[in-house]
């Protein structure tokens, strides 16, 4: 059987925390992808040739990729760019025209493309087919007046009705990278990006040993290292949960581990906090000699007492309860308390006329804190949790 070792689990906690966030990123970035943005998701994983797929194969609003080396010519034009016709073939192998659409900013490039392609037509040398548009885009239903126009193209030039009718029935519409990078949807998908990178980070993040150089970095000012930290814990006196206790420390394993060193207590209590709509939560509070505040989680009332006595059976002079002289003298009587529990005997420094007492079974529980009943006397250093 192995050795049991807290710095083990704790790495074992770090590696599984960060499992899931990177799980869940990685889950945040397809909801987005393939919820949010289904069409530029599909524009940026097309990867058929537009004109290697027969015409006859054609989708509706299905994106495609390609690179043509032949234009026959341009027959329409709007604001934004021109209608070209460009050579494909139908479901049997025989020659047909497909209307593409092109953005102005590659006039020019489909200008040299339509001069290669009748020298190639006139000389048959694949040599001269040099000029290329890259394109991405979508295909389309060919609108009712661009077909007048084509018809008009066709009339003027002469064309047989045998050539109108090897027109595909669709057309393609170039839709330019830029113009998808520079799209409101561009965001949505720069957050696609960060979420992919934040979930590799965080899966090689889990192979560092970070969490051990903090252990060390909290274990040094009491001259411990993390090898001693296992050595102490090799048999826990308890446990609950993620939580042991050995001779000299409580130690709540997490990706944020917690390490209180028992004879620093200088008050205990056992705390229930309600809130709405949820179950209570039950915590072991521990108030020590260096202001910090540490609370450990537990399943239940009975945990929380255990934990509590048990430590105080190892600081037998440190506070137990929450009752009102503990708390007076915590908080008006500090230095008094501190030389109580290390330096005096039995007896204790007065505060106010007052004496501090040893809450009685009864008391162990600080007052019950919801959201309408705010905490009183409530411990001025729990933001200077003992975490690593």
């Amino acid at each position: 059987m192995s050795q049991f070792s807290v710095t083990k689990k704790v790495g074992n906690s770090v590696r599984a925390g960060k499992l899931i966030c990177a799980i869940a990123l990685i889950i945040l970035a397809l909801v987005i992808a393939f919820g949010m943005l289904p069409q530029h998701t599909k524009y940026y994983l097309a990867r058929k040739n537009v004109f290697a797929t027969p015409t006859d194969e054609y989708k509706k609003e299905q994106f495609y990729r390609g690179k043509t080396y032949s234009l026959y010519d341009w027959f329409a034009e709007n604001s934004e760019g021109k209608f070209y016709l460009a050579p494909v073939q139908d479901g049997d192998g025989e020659d047909a025209y497909l209307i593409v659409y092109i953005p102005n900013k590659y006039e020019e490039k489909a200008a040299r493309i339509i001069e290669q392609t009748w020298d190639y037509l006139e000389s048959g040398d694949d040599s001269i087919l040099k000029e290329s548009i890259n394109c991405n885009g979508y295909i389309d239903e060919i609108n009712p007046k661009t077909m007048v126009y084509l018809n008009q193209y066709f009339d003027a030039a002469g064309a047989p009705a045998s050539v109108r009718n090897q027109v595909a029935d669709k057309m393609f519409v170039m839709y330019p990278l830029q113009k998808a990078l520079l799209s409101e949807s561009s965001l949505y998908m720069l957050l696609v990006l960060v979420c992919l990178v934040s979930a590799v980070g965080f899966l090689l993040s889990m192979f560092s040993k970070k969490h051990i150089k903090k252990m060390d970095s909290r274990l040094a000012r009491e001259s411990m290292t993390s090898k001693d930290l296992d050595e102490e814990f090799r048999m826990p006196l308890m446990q609950f949960g993620n939580i042991y206790m050995s001779d000299k420390h409580v130690m709540a394993v997490a990706m944020s581990p917690q390490i209180l060193t028992i004879r620093d207590v200088v008050w205990m209590y056992p705390n229930k906090v309600n809130s709405v709509n949820s179950k209570p939560v039950y915590q072991a509070v521990f108030l020590t000699r260096n202001h910090e505040c540490i609370r450990f989680p537990v399943k239940d009332e009975t945990q929380a007492e255990a934990l509590c006595r048990a430590v105080h059976e190892k600081q037998p002079r440190a506070l137990y309860g929450y009752v009102i002289e503990n708390s007076q003298m915590y908080y008006s009587n500090f230095n008094g308390l501190v030389d109580l529990v290390y330096n005096q005997g039995e007896e204790a420094p007065a505060v106010d006329g007052e004496t501090p007492v040893q809450a009685t079974a009864e008391e162990v529980l600080s007052p019950v804190l919801g959201p309408e009943t705010p905490a009183q006397d409530a411990p001025a250093a729990e933001n200077k949790e003992d975490q690593l």
